[in-house]
């Protein structure tokens, strides 16, 4: 019985490890494909709000007021994208294995770069707030266009869920197998001890 047990936790235990290693070549992609999806969105996103949203203080500037932006806005996003890469690959296994705190890094680090991008465009004359607080004129985009408009970003994603789900019931076999092995040595000590 015990030697059963054992080899079962040996085998929940390897499943496990394949599972996490599995997880981390999937995120790893996952943080390049969300990056790459991020970079075009942004790109799309400042192309419509300096051309639909602002359309006469864009055409206010002087041409190379306008090449000044775009530049800026193209070095800006890079950084900012590149910065998110980073910062996705570099997370925490508990942040790799649970959605919930990938989407919170996430939308963090969207709401953080989309901050930057506003200030640059105020900066730029080209967004011109009555108030601070005003986000509603701001330029906003949420992780959930960012998924639903890129294949990739998708399937990796999709496939991470599974391996989390996976990984969770890996985790109470094990501690059920473990629970099952206390049980089988305590029977035995008891039968070992028991004098008839």
């Amino acid at each position: 019985m015990l030697v059963r047990i054992d080899k079962d936790i040996i085998n929940t235990q390897q499943a496990i490890a394949d599972v996490v290693s599995r997880i981390d070549t999937i995120h790893l992609e996952y943080a390049q494909a969300i990056a790459r999806a991020v970079q075009q969105q942004i790109l799309l996103a400042v192309f419509k709000f300096c051309t639909q949203k602002c359309p006469d203080a864009f055409l206010a500037l002087t041409l190379s007021e306008r090449q000044n932006l775009q530049e800026k806005l193209r070095q800006t996003i890079k950084l900012l994208c590149d910065n998110m890469q980073k910062t996705l690959e570099q997370c925490d296994r508990d942040s790799r294995t649970n959605q919930e705190n990938l989407d919170l890094l996430l939308s963090k680090l969207l709401n953080e770069s989309m901050e930057q991008l506003n200030n640059l465009l105020i900066e730029q004359k080209v967004l011109i707030l009555s108030d601070k607080e005003d986000k509603s004129s701001q330029m906003s985009i949420r992780l959930a266009e960012i998924e639903f408009t890129d294949r990739q970003v998708m399937s990796h994603r999709g496939e991470l869920r599974v391996l989390s789900a996976r990984l969770a019931h890996l985790h109470k076999e094990l501690e059920k197998k473990y629970q099952q092995k206390t049980i089988a040595e305590a029977e035995l000590a008891w039968r070992s001890a028991w004098v008839e």
